[in-house]
């Protein structure tokens, strides 16, 4: 059944994108689409279920399935369904993917970020500080900094996609943090070195330290690998 379904799936993605269907428009009944695709219902029902899945399409009980309309919901919903379904080979390319979206992150938080998120990364370092070998409350603290910079940025598209990476981040944080007071301090420092040159509007000194940062985090996990 899914090789049947996955012709349906890609005909009518393919209208999607290509406008096609538009947003807020319904999606021709099951009996239309049976005939169309000489499929049965369950194959044509599997289709809309995986559409629906992906965010293509939203049902209405009692009314049909219709084009979803654009969403910075559906966005994060399709970027965390990936990164936490995603193998640990392909772990590389999720954080490749974060130093770019971040180093820009911190580069214009440093120019739009006012006092509230310099005080949300100010409380975030001082929880790291405060649960230094306690792995869950230092990943979490430390998650939460790189939020506030990402919302600090006043990008929404980055802040979206950034929030939607937090699950498989702190899990893979959880797994692999360090274990010695050595490594918590490094961590420490190289996100105080951000936080200052967010705090002092610096873009450029901020994009560098971010950078040194998550590149330093790559490392770290390239080194776990060998």
């Amino acid at each position: 059944m899914a090789q049947r379904s996955d012709t349906i799936i890609k005909a009518l993605e393919h209208e999607i994108m290509q406008g096609k269907l538009s947003p807020g428009e319904r999606l021709p009944s099951e009996e239309k689409l049976c005939a169309r695709f000489e499929s049965s219902r369950t194959v044509v029902r599997e289709a809309i279920q995986q559409l629906r899945g992906r965010g293509l399409l939203r049902t209405l009980k009692g009314s049909g399935s219709y084009i979803a309309d654009p969403s910075l919901k559906t966005l994060a919903g399709a970027v965390e369904t990936y990164s936490v379904l995603t193998d640990d080979d392909s772990y590389l390319e999720l954080m490749d993917f974060r130093i770019l979206l971040e180093t820009e992150c911190a580069r214009l938080a440093a120019i739009h970020a006012g006092e509230k998120i310099i005080e949300l990364m100010q409380r975030a370092i001082a929880k790291m500080e405060d649960s230094r070998g306690e792995r869950k409350r230092f990943s979490e603290a430390d998650i939460a900094f790189h939020l506030a910079i990402a919302v600090g940025s006043k990008h929404n598209l980055f802040a979206t996609v950034l929030s939607a990476l937090e699950k498989r981040s702190i899990k893979y944080a959880n797994v692999n943090r360090g274990g010695d007071s050595e490594w918590y301090q490094s961590v420490i420092t190289t996100h105080q070195e951000i936080f200052d040159a967010i705090s002092e509007g610096k873009s450029e000194e901020a994009a560098k330290a971010m950078k040194r940062h998550l590149i330093h985090s790559r490392r770290h996990y390239v080194d776990l690998e060998k």
